[in-house]
């Protein structure tokens, strides 16, 4: 499927937020940015004051102190809320594998955050039937190169930055991702799976950071 291809009715964008009472959305304003551009991308109406309106509903009456937050923008500019807890996780090493399908680098959609997930998501469960330790798999392109994973954008620390693989190897433009480029704090380079054995970071906006290695 390209952007230039009509696309289905059930066809759908999505942004899925941390909440949490004492610092409220995290990174807020970078998902509203990706959610009006991807529609403006992909010729979907959005309304900042309806995606303002749902964040509000979303958090009105909060049962847990974090709150994973999804909204979902319909064909018809519609946002669907979901909502539910989300606890901290007790940090730890992701042991992550390689996913045996390939990204396509020339797929103007890998960069939009939609609803169809199931090649992400059939990948992982893959992994993780082949191996039930494996918390995520990361993706290469029809060049070998490192894209990202089914949940979240790569980072490599080196030389006091972040390296992040450049939207052209075809992945995700993530919130976190963005968000550390404008600030500096990372910076694109294409990387390859050798590349990647001292270990790495592997993040979004929703869990943040999380240290990484490659199954051995």
């Amino acid at each position: 499927m390209s952007a230039e291809s009509p696309l289905p009715d059930d066809f759908g964008l999505i942004e899925t937020l941390l909440w949490t009472r004492d610092g409220g959305y995290w990174l807020a304003e970078g998902h509203r940015a990706r959610m009006a551009g991807s529609a403006r991308d992909l010729g979907f109406p959005f309304s900042p004051e309806a995606y303002d309106g749902a964040l509000a509903e979303a958090c009105a009456a909060p049962k847990a102190d974090r709150l994973r937050v999804r909204l979902e923008l319909r064909r018809d500019g519609r946002i669907e809320v979901a909502v539910a807890p989300f606890p901290a996780s007790e940090p730890r090493d992701w042991r992550v594998a390689v996913a045996e399908t390939r990204l396509d680098s020339r797929n103007p959609l890998l960069r939009h955050k939609t609803t169809r997930r199931a090649f992400y998501e059939d990948a992982l469960k893959q992994a993780q039937a082949a191996d039930s330790s494996i918390d995520e798999v990361i993706f290469l392109n029809e060049r070998n190169e490192v894209c990202e994973g089914a949940r979240t954008n790569l980072f490599l620390p080196r030389g006091g930055a972040l390296l992040t693989p450049p939207l052209s190897c075809g992945l995700l433009a993530g919130v976190l991702r963005a968000d550390l480029l404008g600030r500096g704090a990372a910076r694109e380079r294409i990387l390859r799976l050798d590349d990647l054995g001292e270990g790495f970071l592997l993040g979004n906006a929703l869990r943040g950071a999380l240290q990484a290695r490659l199954r051995v």
